[in-house]
């Protein structure tokens, strides 16, 4: 094991997180941010894997490992969703 990733998940943390997301301040958030809802799908597929393998130290840092690497991904892919206001133009 590598002590880089965590080795523990609590599955508390995972269901406040998922009933956060689901949350009208979640959904709120996510649409402002992004224009549109969430299916909160990272959150379930968190809380459910802590359900069946949080007390497995080395699928819980595969797991984490994963994650790291599907955000990586994710931030090449996606592009700039605000553009910066130029303040100094005349109308």
């Amino acid at each position: 094991m590598s002590a880089k990733y965590p080795t523990n998940m609590s599955c508390r943390e995972a269901f406040d997180q998922l009933t956060s997301c689901y949350s009208i301040g979640g959904q709120f958030r996510n649409y402002y941010r992004y224009g549109d809802f969430t299916s909160c799908d990272k959150q379930v597929s968190k809380f459910k894997f802590c359900m069946v393998h949080g007390n497995d130290p080395v699928k819980v840092q595969e797991w984490y490992k994963e994650q790291v690497s599907n955000n990586k991904a994710l931030e090449n892919s996606t592009g700039i969703i605000w553009q910066e206001k130029d303040i100094t133009a005349k109308k």
